[in-house]
């Protein structure tokens, strides 16, 4: 389970993540706290339970047949993008500052709310960012939080300049890119012996304003799942003040 704490107008919050277990007292039910993509199923006293879907990939699997479940079009992406001369990639933890700077320009494009420093900050070494360059130009970026306990890595953000390029063959690139990012990041925490690969959320709703996101995550093979988040009432109450100011 990965513990993440982290102050508001100097309220001490405090969300617990991929928890097989919620465990509930009664002095805990008036704490700020949520227990996010918990697998547990139940109804405690005191606390908002809200159901949720994601899609997995299990990386207790062989490489290739992780890659074979992909759909064929993915698959030739990926290959495609190998062969790109132009491109290159790094993984690291510390590009907080590059991903705030490129996720303004994106938002700003989308007319989408900016993002707050302290959403990537309260992570701490639990998160990593992947960035692709296409001529040495970022193109491409994406944000994990990894729980070692538990074994799984998650998705939290993915973006590309896809929005602003007008080139058609390099709108292809970033595509391929967008792929085969994906993939060498769960080669690289299959190899770190993690044992899921979680999309970060599936509305499995084909009528939903997401069902394009989610035919995407659905290409990679994974298999769809239900989680739970449970919040306790004071917690709730302060998300539901931010989604409104938002």
């Amino acid at each position: 389970m990965l513990k993440v704490s982290y102050k508001i107008k100097g309220l001490a919050l405090n969300e617990l993540w991929f928890s097989r277990k919620v465990p509930v007292s009664k002095s805990s039910r008036f704490a700020l706290y949520c227990y996010r993509d918990s697998s547990v199923n139940s109804h405690f006293l005191g606390l908002k339970k809200e159901v949720k879907h994601t899609l997995i990939n299990d990386l207790r699997l062989e490489e290739d047949e992780i890659f074979s479940s992909f759909k064929s079009n993915v698959r030739n992406e990926i290959r495609k993008c190998e062969k790109i001369d132009n491109f290159t990639y790094d993984f690291n933890s510390e590009s907080k500052e590059l991903f705030l700077a490129f996720y303004f320009n994106f938002a700003k494009a989308k007319k989408l709310a900016s993002l707050e420093q302290r959403s990537l900050e309260k992570y701490g070494e639990n998160i990593f960012y992947v960035s692709g360059y296409l001529d040495t130009k970022l193109t491409n970026m994406q944000v994990y939080i990894m729980d070692k306990e538990s074994g799984v890595v998650r998705l939290l953000h993915s973006i590309s300049t896809l929005y602003a390029e007008e080139d058609k063959h390099r709108k292809a690139q970033i595509g391929w890119i967008n792929r085969y990012l994906h993939w060498q990041t769960i080669l690289r925490f299959k190899g770190l012996a993690f044992k899921t690969f979680d999309w970060g959320g599936y509305t499995n709703n084909p009528n939903s304003a997401l069902a394009g996101i989610d035919k995407f995550k659905a290409s990679f093979g994974g298999k769809k799942i239900t989680l739970y988040n449970y919040y306790t009432l004071p917690y709730y109450v302060i998300k539901l003040i931010q989604e409104r100011i938002l």
